[in-house]
């Protein structure tokens, strides 16, 4: 009998995707799922359905989202997160997300290699798009780097990345992570309590 699966929807810098990885890959080994990883282009994604641009949002509205909410979140699901956003944040993910998909079709740990990305990056301000800086990250987990990285810019990994991101863009997937339980789209860790419910009890 094949295995049912969630697919996860999430950019590897991503702070929330971060905060809820942990919780969410137990909650499916829990329900006997196999996690389908779909890195995404998350601001392409963004910008394609018309969502607020940060630079358009309010200090305050930052403060809030990445700020206060962040760390109580953080907090509640015990996943140390620094005060201040790495400094190589901005520079994006594109890199470390095509090396996920390169790992996928070679079968490696995705979960292992996804949270030594995600908190190389928060903790260590492990740059994911320079590519000198993921050799190294790869090398120090034991992973063959070239192969790896030349992998990650060959045009079936592009492809794919390319096509998660307009699945995405289809289903107007407006953060990272989104989960999909059997169609059903959850938006947000903070929703990982609805997901926990729908594994076990669809929703109406």
């Amino acid at each position: 009998m094949k295995v049912q699966q969630i697919e996860y929807f999430y950019s590897a810098y991503s702070a929330y995707a971060y905060i809820g990885h942990y919780h969410f890959l137990r909650l499916a080994e829990k329900a006997g799922r196999e996690v389908v990883h779909r890195p995404f282009d998350l601001m392409k994604c963004l910008n394609a359905i018309g969502y607020h641009p940060l630079e358009e949002r309010t200090q305050a509205t930052l403060d809030y989202q990445f700020g206060r909410q962040r760390d109580r979140w953080s907090e509640y699901r015990q996943v140390i997160m620094p005060k201040d956003t790495p400094s190589s944040h901005n520079n994006g993910a594109e890199i470390a997300d095509l090396i996920l998909i390169a790992a996928k079709k070679l079968a490696l740990d995705l979960e292992m290699i996804s949270s030594e990305f995600m908190q190389g990056h928060w903790l260590n301000n492990l740059d994911l798009n320079n590519a000198d800086a993921m050799v190294e990250k790869l090398k120090s987990i034991d992973l063959d780097a070239d192969r790896l990285m030349q992998l990650s810019k060959a045009p079936e990994v592009i492809a794919e990345y390319e096509a998660n991101t307009n699945t995405a863009i289809k289903h107007s997937v407006f953060g990272s992570p989104t989960y999909f339980v059997d169609g059903d789209m959850f938006y947000g860790q903070d929703n990982l309590c609805l997901v926990e419910r729908a594994l076990s009890q669809p929703f109406a």
